[in-house]
C-alpha cells in the first residue's frame, strides 16, 4: 500500500503541472477559443440513401426526428439523397447545386411568388436573444429591433449535418463475421457524419440583396428566376465516424434482458438514438459554435441563465473560465473549474423578457467561483474507470480491483428523464495475488485457492469543497474459488455476497481522482460451483468460507472520467 500511495503523489504532482500547462494553451488555440461570442446554431439533417430495406427504415427515422433544443430547426423539402461517389468533396458540390439555395430560401421566408421577408431573421434574432442582451436593448432608442436585427448574424451559423450510415446489420450478421455464435437480436452499425455550414460572408450577402432580392414591395421577374438558378457556397467543416459498431442489440433467451425485452422496430430505433446522441456529444466536443456559452449569474449555488433552450439536462458538464491578460498583452483563457447542472432547470423555451429563472449547477472540480466567469459546454461521455490495489475481494491478502461506472443521470438526461445527479451504475471485479488456505485439519492437507470475483450495484456521488467527492454504495457480487492444490480435485466453488460501502476521492485533475475504497461484503451463501459433480469438499466445509472470510475490503486507485 505505501508503494501505492508514493505512486499516486507523484502522479498527482504530475498531473497537476500537465493541467496548468494546457489550461494555459489549448483553451486559447485557434479552435478551441471561449471568447468567441456564442449563438444559436441551425441545423439542416440529411441522410445519404444507399438503398435496401434498412436503409429505408434509417430514412424514415431521419424525417421523423426532432431538431435537438439547442438548435434551431433549419430542416428543407429534401431529407434524403444518393450519391455515385461518397466524398467531402462530392457531398459538398451537392449541398451547393441542390441544398444551399433551399436553405436560403427558409432563412429569408421565400414565398410561392419568390418574394423574401425577415420575418424568420427577426422571429430567431429575439429567441436567441439573451437576457442581458433583451435588458440592453431595451434601454436603447430602437429597442427589440435591436434583437431582430441581430438575427441576421445567424445566418452564418447555419449548419447542414449529412449522416452517411454505411453497414447496418443484423446481430446475427455481425455475429457470423466474428465467427461467434449468435446470442443476441437487434442491430450494428457504421456511419459516417459529416458537417457543413453555410459560408454566409459579407461578400455573399451584398450579391443577394443587390441581385436576388425581391419583397412584396419591389417585384422583379428577372431576379426571381436568377434566385432560381442560384448557388450558395457550402463549406466543409468536422467528419465524425462511429467509435467502432454503434449497437442495440438483447439477449435472444427474452429471460436474461433484465430490464425488459424490445421489439425488433424499438431496438432499431434505439440504434438510430444512439448514432444521434453520439454524433451530438462528439460534435459539441470538437466543434467551438456548437459550445453553449453564459456567464455565471450567481454562485452559493451556482446559476446561470440557460435552460432547455439550450438543451440543458441534468448533468450535462460546462468547464468554467476566467480571462486574463499574459504578459504579451493578449486575453488568455483560464479553467478555472467544472461544473454540471442539477436537476433544477428552467424551462426557457420562449423569448428572453430580462426575468427568466436561472438554471442550477453544482461544482466538481477547481478553485472557488464567481459571478461573472464563463461558463462553456464541454459534455462528456458518463464513463469512469478505475484501478485499484489493496486486500481483493475481503478476502485475507491483497489484490487488484478494476471497476466501470456509467452515469445514469446524465444518459437519462439526454432522453429527458430528471434524475438526482451524480447516480452511477457500477460493474466491479477482482483478483487475490495470494491463495487462500481453508482451514480443515489445520495441517498440511488444508485445500488452497485462488480466488477472483465480480459486482454489481448502484453509487452516487457526492461533491463537496470542490475538490472532494463521497460516494456511497450499495450492490451484489459473486465469488469464485478454485481449488489449485495437488491433494484435491480441482474443484470450483461459489459465493455470493451483498456490498455495501463508500469511496473517497481526491481530484488530481478534473477528470482524475485518487480514490479510496472501503467495503463491507456479507457472505449470502456458499456452494459448490454447477460444474462441479463431485465436490472434494462437504456442505460443512464449502460453510467454512463464511467463516474465514474477510469481511471489511479497503483498496485504492485511480479514477479516470471520459
Amino acid at each position: 500500500m505505501k508503494k501505492v500511495l508514493l505512486i499516486s503523489l507523484s502522479l498527482l504532482l504530475l498531473n497537476v503541472t500537465y493541467a496548468q500547462n494546457t489550461d494555459a494553451t489549448r483553451a486559447n488555440n485557434r479552435d478551441f477559443n471561449p471568447s468567441k461570442r456564442y449563438l444559436r446554431p441551425s441545423l439542416t439533417i440529411l441522410y445519404i440513401d444507399r438503398g435496401g430495406d434498412r436503409a429505408e427504415r434509417m430514412k424514415q427515422l431521419i424525417e421523423k426526428y426532432p431538431t435537438p433544443d439547442k438548435y434551431n430547426n433549419h430542416n428543407v423539402t429534401i431529407r434524403s439523397f444518393g450519391l455515385s461517389n461518397i466524398s467531402t468533396p462530392q457531398i459538398k458540390k451537392y449541398l451547393e447545386e441542390n441544398i444551399s439555395r433551399d436553405i436560403v430560401a427558409k432563412w429569408f421566408n421565400r414565398n410561392s411568388n419568390g418574394q423574401f421577408s425577415m420575418d424568420l431573421i427577426a422571429e430567431r434574432g429575439m429567441y436567441n436573444a439573451t437576457d442581458a442582451e433583451v435588458i440592453k436593448a431595451k434601454a436603447s432608442e430602437r429597442k427589440t429591433a435591436l434583437l431582430q436585427d441581430a438575427g441576421e448574424n445567424l445566418l452564418d451559423r447555419s449548419y447542414i449535418l449529412v449522416f452517411d450510415i454505411k453497414k447496418i446489420l443484423t446481430a446475427d450478421e455481425y455475429a457470423a463475421a466474428k465467427g461467434q455464435p449468435a446470442e443476441k437480436e437487434g442491430y450494428y452499425a457504421d456511419y459516417d457524419c459529416y458537417l457543413y455550414k453555410l459560408d454566409w460572408t459579407d461578400s455573399v450577402a451584398a450579391i443577394f440583396y443587390n441581385n436576388l432580392w425581391v419583397d412584396a414591395s419591389f417585384s422583379d421577374p428577372a431576379r426571381v428566376e436568377a434566385f432560381n438558378k442560384a448557388t450558395f457556397p457550402i463549406k466543409f467543416i468536422d467528419k465524425v465516424s462511429s467509435m467502432g459498431y454503434v449497437s442495440s442489440t438483447q439477449y435472444k433467451d427474452h429471460s436474461k434482458n433484465i430490464f425488459g425485452s424490445l421489439s425488433d422496430e424499438q431496438l432499431f430505433a434505439a440504434l438510430f438514438k444512439k448514432i444521434m446522441t453520439e454524433t451530438d456529444v462528439t460534435l459539441a466536443q470538437r466543434v467551438e459554435v456548437f459550445k453553449v456559452k453564459v456567464s455565471i449569474f450567481s454562485t452559493g449555488p451556482i446559476k446561470a441563465k440557460i435552460g432547455l433552450k439550450e438543451g440543458l439536462h441534468v448533468d450535462k458538464r460546462f468547464f468554467v473560465y476566467e480571462f486574463e491578460i499574459n504578459e504579451k498583452g493578449e486575453k488568455q483563457a483560464k479553467r478555472k473549474g467544472v461544473v454540471r447542472a442539477t436537476g433544477k432547470i428552467t424551462d426557457n423555451r420562449q423569448i428572453a423578457t430580462g426575468e427568466t429563472e436561472p438554471s442550477q449547477f453544482y461544482q466538481v472540480a477547481g478553485r472557488k467561483l464567481y459571478q461573472g466567469m464563463l461558463m462553456q459546454e464541454f459534455p462528456d461521455w458518463g464513463i469512469g474507470i478505475t484501478v485499484g490495489y489493496g486486500t481483493s475481494s475481503g478476502v485475507v491478502g491483497e489484490g487488484i480491483s478494476g471497476l466501470v461506472e456509467m452515469n445514469l443521470s446524465l444518459y437519462a438526461g439526454r432522453m429527458g428523464i430528471n434524475l438526482v445527479p451524480g447516480i452511477k451504475l457500477y460493474g466491479a471485479g477482482n483478483f487475490s495475488f495470494t491463495n487462500f488456505t481453508l482451514k480443515i485439519n489445520d495441517n498440511a492437507s488444508d485445500p488452497e485457492f485462488s480466488i477472483y470475483g465480480y459486482s454489481v450495484g448502484l453509487s452516487k456521488d457526492i461533491n463537496f469543497f470542490r475538490n472532494f467527492v463521497l460516494i456511497p454504495f450499495v450492490g451484489y457480487g459473486i465469488e469464485t474459488y478454485t481449488n489449485t492444490g495437488t491433494n484435491l480435485s480441482s474443484d470450483v466453488y461459489e459465493s455470493d455476497y451483498f456490498e455495501c460501502g463508500a469511496r473517497f476521492g481526491l481530484n488530481i485533475s478534473y477528470n482524475v481522482q485518487l480514490l479510496f475504497n472501503y467495503s463491507i461484503n456479507p457472505v449470502l451463501s456458499t456452494s459448490a460451483g454447477k460444474d462441479n459433480d463431485n465436490p472434494s469438499l462437504t456442505t460443512e466445509q464449502i460453510d467454512l468460507f463464511k467463516d474465514q472470510r474477510k469481511s471489511g475490503q479497503l483498496t485504492c486507485g485511480l479514477r479516470i472520467q471520459f
